[in-house]
């Protein structure tokens, strides 16, 4: 969203302001499905989880939209907001803006992160084999579901009716300017082509001969899954830490060594440390330093 403002055109400043709405859509669908699953299993950790799209379907429904909105997948919220976006950094090449391909690799290869970031979370909560301990698991209750249900919505109407509603009636009065689409994405189009090619898909699979194929129990590496041991999505990324070259380094940041978290920690509170008995928690003392700040603004103002 910074990076479309960033851009100083109409297009790329609607982008970004689309975007961020509509990540106040969808983030907060993802939270709250999130709180779902914690309160109905009682843990977060994913290593244990697993396997809960069978017992909480409504959950995972909304969950999943979310997380292609937050995506960037169409034909979602998430995707139109970052193809406006995109074509406020192409449309600001230029001599002013001579690293605009270094801007638009860095905005999709964020994308890609987090489709990848994604897929890890909902293999780790909503799929695999069930973890035995949440086999009589339960959906939430109707309060607990009814926002989830009304954001993951949202989510939907936002991307498919996108320009004829919410960037027509919310964003394009607060850019106060003619914005000019171009490129062929038709949202409603895209969306009733995605709808054709799944509902032929599944007439194919319905009406296609079963004598036509070989039906079989499943497994993985010729071995039955159930003899083997529950895989977790919690070690989706661990193939990538025994790399050459990596290995080392993902060892050095689990000793905290090399975390940036903890050196960036390190070296903030190092600067603001003292900054720190400031913020005691008193109310009156949050009161005073408000007071003193806006008479400091008011001085401001009057010199000028």
């Amino acid at each position: 969203m910074v990076l479309g403002i960033g851009t100083g055109n109409p297009i790329g400043m609607a982008g970004g302001l689309f975007h961020m709405l509509n990540h106040a859509i969808y983030k907060s669908c993802l939270f709250l499905s999130g709180g779902s699953v914690e309160d109905r299993t009682k843990t977060t950790d994913l290593s244990k989880l697993g396997g809960l799209g069978k017992y909480m379907p409504v959950t995972f429904a909304c969950f999943f939209i979310a997380s292609l909105s937050i995506s960037g997948i169409p034909p979602f919220n998430g995707f139109v907001s970052k193809w406006m976006v995109y074509q406020g950094i192409i449309e600001s090449a230029g001599a002013k803006n001579p690293l605009w391909v270094v801007w638009l690799v860095s905005a999709m290869f964020g994308s890609a992160l987090t489709v990848a970031s994604f897929m890890k979370l909902l293999h780790a909560v909503f799929m695999g084999r069930p973890s035995k301990d949440f086999s009589g698991i339960k959906e939430s209750g109707f309060n607990i579901l009814f926002p989830i249900i009304v954001l993951a919505a949202l989510c939907c109407l936002f991307g498919i009716f996108a320009f004829s509603v919410p960037i027509a009636i919310f964003i394009v009065p607060s850019i106060g300017k003619t914005i000019s689409y171009w490129g062929a994405w038709n949202p409603i189009l895209a969306t009733a082509l995605i709808i054709v090619a799944v509902a032929l898909g599944a007439l194919s699979y319905l009406f296609l001969k079963p004598g036509l194929f070989r039906t079989v129990s499943t497994f993985i590496g010729g071995e039955d899954v159930e003899s083997l041991e529950r895989v977790s999505g919690a070690e989706f990324y661990d193939t990538v830490k025994d790399m050459k070259g990596l290995k080392g380094l993902y060892k050095r940041e689990e000793a905290k060594s090399a975390d940036i978290y903890t050196i960036g920690r390190r070296f903030v509170y190092f600067f603001t440390g003292k900054l720190q008995y400031l913020h005691n928690g008193v109310l009156p003392t949050y009161l005073v330093w408000c007071l003193i700040g806006m008479a400091a603004m008011f001085v401001v103002l009057l010199v000028r």
